[in-house]
């Protein structure tokens, strides 16, 4: 039973003198209660004073709801005699959020008669909070939204709710005084100090992680084999089958449990991990860079993000992760963040399936003289005034940019990370030029209808005809 009624249930009840003589029919008591207390010879609520709600503990078809009611009973009538400590709690001292916090836990501490959330807290979403499925399925039968939907009611009146019992009303005190307390308070952060912020979170949430959900996220982000989190370490990342085989589990039971896993990561500190996610989106977004490890390195170690270099070195060395992990981490609570883990990495093209994009991509740089930054080149292939040019994405932009051969990207400012002409690949750019009868040297034909001919089709005379001949 949680600590919310067992404060309680070992004191002896107080009834006010004035209320000795009540009848307990006045108080609408519950079938089940009035019979346990007509088999004691209980007819008014001065029969009840100096005794103790344990005491009835034992008895037949007395369990925890009855307790409780049998308690709340007691409390009811103190409130009622004007001596319950609701009247000059928490309402009292609305102009010091200090005194509310601290009054709002001694009310749900020593008055469990209802649930009393200051308007501090009201706003938080049920749905962005850690929170068990269970306590999920009564607020969501309730009709209940955020926090302050639970403001005044009582927990009996929550017992009644399918599947809610001691242990869903434990949960919710201590959801309500974690965030009294500030966990959940989503504060005004330097966009400089987003990162680092970032991280901590994520390292304490994985801490707090059962231990074998902490394993298959370590195993699936790439825990470090090595010391420290230099670059020299060998960082080992597993696909979902290979985490299966060293568990003995399917590989659709591995994607289920971390899916789980980390949405509850995403959680536990309420809306703060979403909030500073966003803020990292929007920043890689702004500088049109993607975030590599050495980006996600040059912004924690920023002298904005911590006070001392001692601070950094115990914090990250926590779970012996390397900056690829941690990139590999934000990429999948966050999908939407553009992440490159392996800044080499050349994955399967999705939107460019005829190659149009790499190619013209590689002209645009050679008429800049064979270098330019990201940013510049992504301006010119979304310049509104270019006729032909649909309207792309910073997003769609990097993505596409992964599976680029004709070109490379130096990192060496992640911020602004510069391309130029692969030699490797030079030769198919110039056998690719179109002749003056308007066919490739290469006399290389595409069937594709993919509208990416389309899409980059401005800056290269080719692959304008070659667009109007599917078309």
């Amino acid at each position: 039973m949680p600590a919310l009624a067992l404060h309680s249930f070992s004191k002896a009840i107080e009834i006010p003198p004035r209320l000795h003589n009540q009848p307990l029919d006045v108080w609408q008591t519950s079938a089940r209660l009035t019979t346990l207390l007509s088999r004691f010879g209980i007819r008014v609520l001065g029969d009840l004073h100096g005794r103790k709600v344990v005491d009835f503990a034992w008895e037949k078809n007395c369990g925890p709801k009855t307790l409780y009611e049998l308690d709340l009973l007691a409390r009811r009538a103190r409130i009622r005699n004007g001596t319950s400590l609701r009247r000059n709690g928490v309402h009292a001292s609305r102009n010091s959020p200090a005194t509310d916090h601290e009054g709002a836990i001694s009310m749900m501490r020593e008055d469990a008669a209802s649930f009393a959330i200051p308007e501090s807290i009201c706003h938080l979403a049920f749905r962005e909070l850690p929170i068990s499925t269970r306590l999920a399925n009564v607020v969501r039968l309730m009709g209940a939204r955020n926090l302050g939907d639970l403001n005044g009611r009582s927990a009996f009146e929550l017992l009644q709710y399918k599947a809610c019992g001691w242990s869903t009303i434990s949960e919710i005190q201590q959801l309500v005084e974690r965030a009294i307390s500030g966990e959940f308070d989503v504060v005004q952060i330097k966009e400089a100090m987003a990162a680092a912020e970032l991280l901590t979170l994520l390292v304490q949430g994985m801490a707090k992680l059962p231990l074998r959900e902490r394993q298959f996220l370590l195993a699936r982000i790439g825990a470090h084999t090595g010391r420290g989190r230099g670059s020299g370490a060998d960082p080992v990342w597993l696909s979902y089958e290979e985490i299966g085989r060293r568990y003995g589990l399917t590989r659709a039971r591995i994607h289920k449990v971390l899916e789980h896993t980390l949405d509850s990561l995403r959680k536990t500190w309420g809306p703060r991990v979403p909030r500073l996610l966003e803020t990292l989106k929007w920043r890689c977004l702004s500088a049109i860079c993607p975030l590599t490890p050495q980006l996600l390195e040059k912004w924690i170690d920023s002298p904005a993000a911590f006070s001392s270099r001692r601070t950094r070195v115990d914090h990250f060395n926590s779970f012996q992760l390397s900056m690829e992990a941690y990139v590999r981490l934000i990429a999948a609570l966050d999908k939407s963040i553009p992440c490159w883990p392996e800044t080499n990495h050349k994955p399967r093209r999705t939107y460019d399936p005829s190659g149009q994009f790499d190619l013209t991509l590689a002209r645009v740089v050679a008429e800049a003289g064979g270098k330019m930054t990201v940013a510049e080149a992504y301006r010119r292939f979304s310049n509104p005034a270019k006729r032909n040019y649909r309207r792309l994405t910073v997003e769609m932009f990097l993505q596409m940019l992964r599976s680029v051969e004709l070109t490379v990207i130096d990192f060496k400012d992640p911020e602004v990370p510069v391309m130029s002409l692969n030699p490797s690949n030079s030769e198919r750019l110039f056998r690719n030029v179109p002749e003056q009868d308007g066919k490739s040297s290469i006399g290389r034909k595409s069937h594709s209808n993919s509208p990416t001919i389309q899409l980059f089709a401005a800056k290269n005379g080719f692959c304008e005809r070659r667009a109007a001949a599917v078309r």
